[in-house]
């Protein structure tokens, strides 16, 4: 329990920092003031120090961020985001995603440099035909297939195409058997009966557990940088896929976040980092989501006002838009919630 509150408390902190960051940085760089960078949602707790005119501060309800600005909503405060051009506030808006993005991809660079999870695959036997080579051999069912004439065994298709290329020739199979090695000699037939293979068995590609592979450091940030995309293509899929009903939706707030970043950090630091630039990556998408209150949201409201040249929508309308789109946001993640606890609990 202990390392789950505390992995999620340093995964959370993290993508947060990253988030709020480029709104800051942004901010600062266009010259807009910024009056507090604040971990959580108000009330205050405390207030950790002042950078620059900055109060960076921890706020009792620990499930986001926000950096404040004056006249956030009052085009008529100086230095303020509202009196700035849609170009500069939909930069502010939008960075916040774009660091989410960077962390992810120095988050994969890290996890390539150190150790890269790859999993080890191998070709179980899940069938052996009667009167086939193989059961002449002396092969069963749950035997793993290691190697085939010296090669490594990792894929059930390549070891499939490359039975086909011997058929007639004799092979030598490296097998394991309740934990023991043993090697095996056939001839994969020529001509196999209806329904099987050269050699007569039945077979699957199955994970039997993970290695770390390292890359020199001058690779992991391009490898970072492919891992961020390849991320990114595969949530967005995944969201079609949803929509389209093709797979079930699954949705986790807080608490399934943080009992699966507990589970995540037992299996150590590589898995962690990976899970970690997962939810950055996430996090992106789902801040750019045209929501009220969410940074798609603002910036719906910031291309809005470039498409009527400049005219900006009532600053009290769109503050009250973006106000229930808060609490609409809070409300769900509370409902989320809820289910998370059914769910951890064993009532669902």
């Amino acid at each position: 329990m202990l390392l789950t509150i505390l992995a999620f408390l340093a995964v959370f902190s993290l993508l947060v920092f990253a988030h709020e960051l480029g709104h800051f940085l942004v901010a600062k760089w266009r010259g807009v003031k910024v009056e507090e960078f604040g971990f959580g949602y108000p009330p205050r707790l405390f207030t950790i120090m002042e950078i620059g005119g900055t109060e960076l501060t921890v706020n009792i309800i620990p499930f986001g961020g926000f950096v404040r600005f004056p006249g956030e909503n009052d085009p008529t405060v100086p230095d303020g985001l509202a009196s700035q051009g849609w170009r500069v506030r939909g930069g502010v808006f939008i960075a916040g995603a774009v660091m989410n993005m960077v962390l992810a991809a120095l988050l994969f660079g890290a996890t390539a440099l150190i150790g890269e999870p790859v999993p080890i695959t191998g070709v179980e036997i899940t069938e052996v035909a009667s009167g086939s080579p193989a059961e002449a051999a002396g092969m069963k069912t749950g035997d793993l297939i290691l190697e085939l004439d010296g090669l490594e065994v990792t894929d059930s298709l390549a070891l499939q195409r490359y039975t086909y290329e011997r058929v007639g020739q004799e092979v030598s199979l490296l097998l394991e058997r309740e934990g023991e090695r043993l090697e095996v000699t056939l001839t994969p037939r020529l001509q196999p009966p209806a329904g099987e293979g050269p050699m007569g068995i039945a077979m699957h590609t199955v994970v039997l557990g993970t290695k770390l592979v390292r890359y020199e450091a001058w690779r992991a940030i391009p490898i970072g940088v492919s891992r961020t995309f390849r991320a990114l293509g595969v949530i967005v899929l995944s969201v079609i896929y949803m929509v389209r009903g093709l797979i079930s939706p699954e949705v986790a707030g807080p608490i399934g976040i943080a009992q699966a970043t507990g589970q995540v950090a037992q299996m150590g630091l590589p898995f962690l980092l990976q899970f970690t630039a997962f939810l950055s990556v996430n996090l992106a998408l789902i801040n750019l989501l045209p929501f009220p209150g969410l940074d798609g949201g603002r910036l719906a409201f910031v291309l809005l006002e470039a498409l009527r040249g400049g005219r900006k929508v009532d600053p009290e309308k769109e503050g009250l838009v973006h106000l229930v789109g808060m609490f609409v946001l809070i409300g769900l993640v509370l409902v989320i919630s809820y289910f998370d606890i059914l769910r951890v609990s064993g009532g669902s």
